[in-house]
């Protein structure tokens, strides 16, 4: 029987089925030129030319370390240990045992392409994670208050309208006086204030409960936290 066996992935892959992605200045703030082929990330420091024609050769499927020289860092993709991706200020910094790199966008669709294409490049040993709380523990400490003042208000409603519907009663004086503060107050005002806090409790818990994450990483897959995990080779 006949056994065909298949080469994997490379940077010489035949034109047109490389799957080579290309990101250039100005979308990319750190460097000249991205270029991810299944295997390696070239970087072109941000000094090299950005003529047009550089694209056309790429997606021409040309010699990568022929076209850039030696001015360009590549990056094995199957040596990056770690990749933190800073929402906030759209870096991505790679891990790996050769040195950190970092790369900054100035829009967000870049930097989302280029780590979207970093997961699916590195799946065969990473995996996402966020620095997303859980929802439910991040919520619990607003609901909780919000369940105290509902509570409080439903009590101290029912009890205002209590001590003004009775009159004044045959008690000791210094209760007779705070039943008769309680019996001034309306407990329509009483419920108002209430249902404000709560409302205000509601969007607090809203917030926490759907808070975005700032922070995404790939990992390798013994890591479940993304910072105590480092990621780094041994």
């Amino acid at each position: 029987m006949t056994t065909l066996t298949a080469r994997a992935l490379s940077d010489t892959t035949l034109p047109g089925l490389q799957g080579r992605r290309v990101w250039s200045a100005p979308a990319v703030a750190t460097h000249a030129w991205l270029v991810m082929t299944p295997a390696r990330l070239y970087l072109l420091p941000a000094a090299h030319s950005t003529d047009e024609q550089i694209r056309r050769a790429v997606d021409a499927g040309a010699d990568l370390d022929g076209l850039f020289g030696d001015a360009t860092e590549r990056v094995n993709l199957a040596d990056v240990r770690r990749a933190d991706f800073h929402l906030a200020d759209l870096t991505i910094s790679l891990g790996r045992t050769a040195g950190d790199v970092a790369l900054t966008f100035h829009d967000a669709e870049t930097a989302d392409d280029v780590f979207t294409k970093l997961l699916h490049r590195t799946r065969d040993h990473l995996h996402l994670v966020s620095d997303r709380p859980n929802p439910l523990v991040a919520a619990r400490g607003p609901l909780g208050i919000l369940a105290g003042v509902l509570l409080a208000t439903g009590t101290l409603a029912v009890t205002v309208s209590a001590a003004a519907d009775l009159g004044p009663p045959d008690a000791p004086a210094w209760l007779a006086r705070w039943l008769a503060v309680l019996a001034s107050l309306d407990w329509r005002a009483v419920c108002g204030l209430g249902g404000a806090v709560a409302a205000w409790l509601q969007v607090a818990a809203y917030r926490r409960y759907h808070r975005p994450p700032t922070r995404l990483a790939l990992l390798p897959f013994d890591c479940r936290l993304p910072f105590p995990c480092q990621g780094r080779a041994p």
